[in-house]
């Protein structure tokens, strides 16, 4: 069986026209995205996720995403509504990351500053004397300064 190689040059907007493509026996879907609605993030966390079962080429003009999907030889392909839904996925996920970012931060600095934060007693040299731990002192809240 031979192949035989077909270029075809056309710009995105012809190529938007025409859905699917028939490239040496592979399907390449063309899929197209206002860039208004979805992050570049979220696009580019989308097609990683499909790159064990397709070779992706993203692009972008001034209004929209091009994703190019050509599947690999021996998997199956991924289709247009898979596509979607995981780009919708990774944009909420994108979402819900920059709306909790600051809380994030906070906690992660509220968490750090109080477990490196001791009083001054606990500087002193270890003498190599085994300490006396109670149950009291050790179940007692961080922050009661009984």
């Amino acid at each position: 069986m031979a192949f035989v190689e077909i270029k075809v040059c056309l710009s995105y907007t012809e190529i938007s026209l025409i859905p699917t493509r028939i490239i040496t026996e592979k399907i390449m879907n063309i899929l197209k995205y206002r860039r208004e609605l979805y992050s570049k993030v979220s696009l580019i966390k989308a097609a990683y996720n499909f790159t064990d079962r397709a070779y992706l080429h993203l692009d972008a003009d001034s209004d929209y995403y091009y994703v190019t999907i050509i599947p690999k030889d021996g998997c199956e392909g991924v289709s247009d509504s898979e596509f979607e839904n995981e780009i919708l996925t990774q944009s909420v996920r994108h979402e819900v990351y920059l709306q909790t970012r600051d809380i994030r931060e906070l906690m992660l600095a509220r968490a750090m500053t109080t477990s490196v934060v001791a009083p001054e007693e606990s500087y002193k040299e270890d003498t190599g004397e085994q300490n006396d731990f109670t149950e009291d002192g050790i179940l007692k809240d961080w922050f009661d300064k009984k």
